[in-house]
């Protein structure tokens, strides 16, 4: 994937759980019916953005989505403790970045 230029390098720890996390939910139908969800409906042309770090990506979806990811090093946030990276960590035990 990476000579095809699909991938920007080899995934680390941290982004093979969240991968897994990822299939696992989108292959759990017991998951998909009965996680928490909200519904949101927006006027054609507005646009959102919405903060979800800790949401596993199989639960978000759109007829028309378009994702970006902004990276911030976790040594910049306010809690390094309650990031996405530092919580799966204390989870698994493991360096995982």
């Amino acid at each position: 994937m990476q000579r095809l230029g699909l991938t920007s390098g080899r995934r680390s720890p941290y982004d093979e759980l969240m991968l897994g996390l990822h299939d696992l939910a989108k292959g759990d139908e017991t998951y998909q019916a009965s996680a928490p969800r909200t519904r949101l409906s927006l006027a054609s042309g507005t646009s959102w953005v919405a903060f979800t770090d800790i949401t596993v990506h199989a639960a978000i979806g759109g007829r028309c989505a378009l994702e970006q990811t902004f990276l911030l090093p976790v040594e910049a946030m306010a809690d390094a403790s309650r990031s996405a990276l530092r919580i799966l960590e204390r989870m698994t035990g493991r360096t995982l970045a």
